[in-house]
């Protein structure tokens, strides 16, 4: 059975106000919305369908209080200082109103050496809820999506097409996986549809599976076929830089995005999970690589 009536947390954020969307646009099963937003925010709902409650998460009552009657809480906030004590937070009052499901903020990529160096909660908070599922107090689903389909490619791709550079890190024919916050959405309302088929499971998903090489061929072709300008970037060297800065309480946003870029991109491999993963089950279609690049080509050009 569906789990149709449920509550977002973090809906201010890119990702959550995707989800919001896409539950909104569901008719099969039509759900019931409920966002939950800190009092000092401005969200606003988008829809008459969209319930907002203003809730401090710390406030076990308050929580409890809100949560009552509600199949399962989805959480899509980003990393803070309060993010590991917010979810634990979450997590017990749900369990206390007898919420079924929780879905941990916990998106991004497999828990290697560098990556869990920049997001140190994330593990923490997903062996607390599997915790309690097997004390048997709630169920969970985890869903592993990293990076973005569509964040910049100049960004942590390196390709920067108006300037014909690209920054190749490691081994550009390395394979890595992206997906979209679209495709994460969706992905999140498969669970929703039939949560005992991927209940205390930590999902893998994707839109592609690529790499470097392959989307500078692409961008390169696509722009006139002039050959880009190449710099190239030892991982192993770059990363140990950036994870040694975050070790000195360095929190920047090189040595946050560096060190990503390194795991992801390098030896480590943490977005490599190649294309038999959970995205077929979970309903997800096919994704064109050079239909994706080129929607964000026409953006930039």
């Amino acid at each position: 059975m569906a789990f149709t009536n449920v509550a977002v947390i973090g809906a201010g954020g890119a990702p959550g106000k995707v989800l919001v969307q896409e539950l909104l646009s569901s008719s099969q099963p039509k759900f019931t919305i409920t966002v939950l937003a800190r009092p000092s925010s401005s969200y606003t709902s988008p829809s008459e369908n969209v319930k907002v409650v203003k809730q401090d998460l710390a406030d076990p009552a308050g929580m409890v209080s809100t949560l009552r009657g509600i199949d399962a809480v989805i959480m899509t906030q980003g990393v803070d200082a309060d993010l590991e004590s917010t979810s634990k937070a979450v997590i017990e009052a749900a369990i206390e109103a007898g919420v079924k499901m929780v879905m941990p903020s916990d998106y991004g990529s497999k828990d290697t050496p560098m990556f869990v160096q920049v997001y140190t909660t994330k593990p923490k908070i997903r062996v607390f809820v599997e915790e309690k599922a097997k004390e048997g107090k709630i169920t969970y689903t985890i869903i592993k999506n990293e990076p973005f389909t569509e964040m910049p490619l100049e960004g942590p791709f390196g390709i920067d097409a108006k300037t014909r550079k690209a920054i190749l890190y490691g081994d550009p024919s390395r394979k890595f996986n992206t997906t979209s916050t679209l495709s994460i959405s969706r992905a999140i309302v498969g669970v929703l549809r039939s949560p005992t088929q991927f209940v205390n499971q930590v999902l893998y998903i994707h839109d592609t599976y690529t790499s470097q090489w392959e989307m500078l061929d692409i961008v390169e072709e696509a722009t006139g076929g002039i050959p880009f300008e190449i710099t190239k970037i030892d991982t192993e060297e770059f990363g140990k830089v950036c994870v040694e800065g975050l070790g000195r309480g360095e929190w920047t946003f090189a040595n946050m995005i560096g060190a990503i870029q390194a795991s992801i991109l390098g030896e480590e491999g943490a977005a490599d999970w190649d294309e038999n993963d959970d995205s077929a089950a979970i309903g997800l279609p096919k994704v064109d690589l050079r239909g994706e690049l080129l929607k964000q080509l026409k953006g930039t050009m």
